[in-house]
């Protein structure tokens, strides 16, 4: 970056103050609503992990120690790219974990956990925002059943 010397010649320009102002605005939103955000999060975790219990899942990790907004659960036996495609008009979805999101190789994240390699063909990753729209677990429970 070539130009003025501002901010003791760390970058030139001016500042954008409108920019500054939004930023200000929205990290005070957050905090404002940050345990409103994470209780709609948690119910939405309650209800899949409710789902996925009931399909026989096994949940990947220490959900003590986890985020609201994560999962990752596997359903032994079954493929979850078959699970995916079953379920692409109910829920977004995805397989293995974020590591591996651009590939089709085994995660090596769930590998060094040193799962099962039937639990890892099964791992299915969800995550979502306090801004999700209701889930219809129900259809996405009598989907999975119907691959079983």
């Amino acid at each position: 970056m070539f130009g003025g010397g501002q901010e003791r010649g760390l970058r030139p320009g001016t500042l954008p103050v409108a920019l500054i102002v939004a930023f200000g605005k929205a990290a005070e939103i957050a905090v404002r609503d940050h345990a409103k955000r994470v209780k709609r999060c948690q119910q939405i975790k309650e209800q899949a992990l409710a789902t996925f219990a009931g399909l026989g899942g096994i949940v990947t990790g220490d959900q003590a120690k986890a985020l609201p907004n994560t999962l990752n659960v596997s359903l032994p036996g079954l493929d979850s790219e078959a699970v995916m495609v079953a379920l692409k008009d109910v829920v977004a979805i995805s397989n293995g974990s974020a590591c591996t999101s651009a590939s089709y190789t085994p995660s090596h994240v769930l590998i060094a956990m040193d799962l099962s390699e039937d639990h890892i063909k099964g791992a299915l990753r969800l995550s979502w925002s306090h801004l999700t729209p209701e889930v219809d677990w129900q259809r996405m429970g009598e989907k999975v059943k119907g691959l079983m």
